[in-house]
């Protein structure tokens, strides 16, 4: 478990130093789209894997 909540840390960590560096550089554009599309993909992603585990483990 704490590797998993270390791994998960240091993934947002990054996600979020990637954001501010876009911002940072002036390509506020970037930066928005690339969290919309990182949020929307995590979150379809985790979506599938539940579908997929319902199919499997029911």
């Amino acid at each position: 478990m704490t590797v998993g909540a270390l791994g998960a840390f240091t993934t947002f960590s990054t996600f979020s130093l990637n954001v501010v560096t876009l911002y940072e550089r002036g390509q506020i554009g970037l930066a928005a789209i690339y969290v919309v599309v990182s949020v929307t993909a995590s979150v379809g992603a985790l979506v599938l894997g539940m579908k997929l585990a319902r199919v499997v483990f029911a």
